[in-house]
């Protein structure tokens, strides 16, 4: 027998997820013409629309695709290096009131830079962690922010900090996991 194929394999797991096509489209922005296409067997996507299905789903590239390999999508652990994203967990409530609960799985994509009213992950160069926060620009300052709730002060720098390597940013979050 042959190798399964991409719709084989996509209308598989949206039968053992319970998604309809439509559905698919709006969590991948992916159009319902395309997606009919997909779905049928005439086109198989591109390697970014891959992506981005396999994404949706939480299963890999390649399963979709059809080889015989684990359904499960490896999530990288934060310390990959030749990786544009990493997966960070959330270990504390601080940023609940931004959807973001303890043991939540934040998808970070790499950067050295953000925008004011960005959550970024950052670090602090005399501490040991990496922390999540709601960066916003203030004069010529930088405020690092957590919930609301006032349990966690917020962190404050100034643009020298950063110049002084006081402070790294390490990406912006683009993506949250949610267990429940």
């Amino acid at each position: 027998m042959g190798r399964i194929t991409f719709a084989e394999r996509l209308h598989d797991i949206l039968r053992e997820r319970d998604i309809m096509q439509v559905e698919l489209c709006k969590m991948t922005g992916i159009g319902k013409s395309a997606m009919s296409q997909y779905l049928s067997g005439a086109f198989t996507p591109r390697q970014e629309t891959l992506y981005k299905l396999a994404s949706a789903l939480d299963v890999s590239e390649a399963w979709l695709m059809g080889y015989d390999v684990p359904c499960d999508r490896k999530i990288p652990t934060g310390r990959e290096s030749d990786s544009d994203s990493f997966y960070f967990t959330a270990a504390d409530d601080s940023m609940a009131s931004f959807c973001i609960p303890n043991g939540s799985k934040v998808l970070i994509q790499k950067n050295d830079y953000a925008h004011s009213g960005q959550i970024v992950c950052f670090s602090i160069a005399d501490a040991q962690e990496m922390l999540l926060r709601k960066l916003y620009k203030q004069g010529t300052g930088f405020v690092f922010t957590a919930s609301s709730s006032g349990d966690y002060p917020p962190f404050i720098f100034s643009e020298s900090d950063f110049s002084a390597r006081r402070l790294k940013i390490h990406g912006v979050a683009i993506k949250v996991i949610i267990s429940l």
